[in-house]
């Protein structure tokens, strides 16, 4: 009796069984490599997954001690404060919180009398905001002016124009020095500009008083 040869599916699509015969063949014959490959991206995930577990450890530890340094700093501990802001800078460098441990650096020394116009630089340094940096810039030309060094005061806040907040305030640093320079027609068109840009009567009143 003639043997029944077993029909072809209809649906059976030959040129994808061709491919997966071969992708067979191929892990096969290639098994060591294909378990390295996998083995390889396991650690690769696992290795990312650990780096974000340990950023977010870093970022909850320097968080906490952010916060203690504010309460040390409230309550007027600022050998405390000092110490924790010492230890945040050692321990966790590249946290965003080391921003906040050396503003709070430069308040310590602000409240006693120790602070001079180089303490803002590592500061600045990490600020990438530029309105903010302006802020940084204007208060190291006061320090310098409160040190009376008034021509330092004039090149540190030269570059702060009315692209930034703070400039009105910055124009009435420099009136005051130039002031202090014996520069009286220039210290008096700078607070006329104070007068004219000025949206706070404080500055106003302070430029009025000034002319």
């Amino acid at each position: 009796m003639e043997k029944k040869k077993v029909p072809l599916e209809k649906d059976v699509d030959i040129e994808f069984e061709y491919k997966v015969y071969m992708i067979y063949d191929f892990l096969k014959s290639n098994l060591k490599f294909v378990i390295a490959g996998v083995v390889l991206v396991a650690l690769l995930i696992g290795a990312f997954f650990y780096y974000k577990y340990q950023q977010e450890e870093i970022l909850n530890r320097s968080s906490v001690m952010a916060y203690n340094i504010q309460k040390a700093f409230s309550q007027k501990k600022y050998d405390e404060a000092q110490k924790l802001i010492e230890k945040l800078k050692k321990e966790y460098p590249d946290s965003p919180f080391v921003k906040v441990a050396l503003s709070y650096e430069l308040l310590i020394k602000k409240e006693k009398n120790s602070i001079s116009p180089d303490d803002l630089n590592e500061l600045q340094v990490r600020v990438k905001s530029k309105q903010l940096n302006s802020g940084l810039t204007e208060f190291k030309g006061y320090l310098y002016f409160k040190n009376g060094d008034y021509g330092k005061t004039l090149g540190v806040i030269k570059p702060i124009n009315q692209e930034f907040y703070n400039y009105v305030s910055a124009l009435t640093l420099k009136g005051f020095t130039l002031k202090k320079l014996g520069k009286d027609d220039l210290a008096l068109e700078a607070f006329k500009q104070v007068q004219e840009l000025s949206k706070y009567e404080y500055f106003k009143l302070i430029a009025k008083e000034n002319m």
